[in-house]
């Protein structure tokens, strides 16, 4: 397939760019500036010129849509909430008028509100309810609302990826050293690191699949860093906040990508804790 990716200059665009290229697909590269190092081919593009998108996505079969300020504090508020927005609405709305179907769209964890609050309930789900706290966190449910309108009303297929702490591969020792250090700090990302090369794959598996249900999908590493079990942080730090319902075993992470895995088979490889590391050089 010949597939855009938004964002493909990021910390984990140039990953899903990398996991498209190596299967065989045309990916072409979407992003505010040049890599040299991009696959495939590139495209300098602002996502927030609705005429540079349509033309950026004419002849492509799906998109993954990455493009984004990461986070709040890198530009001021109103432009993050702003661009993001705006963004993702040219995105879809071109998806649309120029007939294509599947979107894997970005969002984040942090629609979750755990960086204010613990969760509800562990394991969390796609069912837990959205509290932003932040702008960047706004601004993905607002994409997830036009997700969800572009879908109803215009029959695009949009996977929304709640995706929880990301990293690259020679980021997440030193992350571990920290949260060992201070495990209390690490509870708003559930203890857990989700290595970029799993989230590709996520993305790469959520455009490959036949039959998908629109919506949102958890993606998180498969354990906490921690070798302490998950029920036993939980209760620890969260106490009587959270409650603990069946499901949550051994170290798995308290974010359930169980139905990631059931409807496009995501199974997360890279199972980093205290002790056990994964660099990039490691295939397995």
């Amino acid at each position: 397939m010949r597939i855009a990716v938004t964002g493909s200059s990021g910390r984990i665009g140039r990953y899903v760019a990398q996991e498209l290229d190596n299967v065989g697909h045309q990916v072409v590269g979407l992003d505010v500036q040049h890599d040299t190092q991009a696959k495939g081919g590139q495209l300098l593009v602002d996502l927030t010129d609705a005429g540079q998108v349509y033309g950026a996505l004419a002849g492509c079969e799906a998109v993954v849509h990455m493009g984004a300020w990461a986070n709040p504090g890198v530009v001021p508020d109103t432009r993050t909430y702003a661009d993001n927005t705006t963004g993702t609405f040219n995105l879809l709305q071109a998806a649309a008028d120029l007939g294509i179907r599947r979107v894997v769209s970005a969002s984040s964890n942090q629609v979750y509100g755990f960086f204010e609050a613990p969760p509800l309930y562990a394991p969390v789900d796609e069912e837990h309810p959205c509290r932003p706290v932040n702008c960047y966190a706004l601004s993905k449910t607002a994409g997830e609302q036009a997700a969800e309108y572009f879908s109803r009303h215009k029959g695009l297929e949009i996977l929304s990826l709640r995706i929880l702490g990301t990293r690259m591969p020679d980021e997440i020792p030193g992350d571990i050293a920290k949260i060992a250090a201070d495990p209390a700090s690490a509870a708003k990302l559930l203890w857990t690191r989700t290595d970029a090369r799993d989230a590709a794959v996520a993305c790469r598996l959520a455009v490959e699949a036949d039959a998908v249900e629109s919506g949102p999908y958890n993606i998180a590493g498969p354990r906490v860093v921690l070798d302490i079990p998950t029920r036993e942080l939980v209760e620890r730090y969260f106490g009587d906040r959270t409650e603990l319902r069946d499901g949550l075993q051994g170290f798995e992470s308290p974010l359930s990508c169980a139905k990631a895995t059931r409807v496009f088979g995501y199974a997360p490889r890279y199972a980093w804790s205290v002790g056990v590391e994964h660099p990039e050089e490691d295939g397995s």
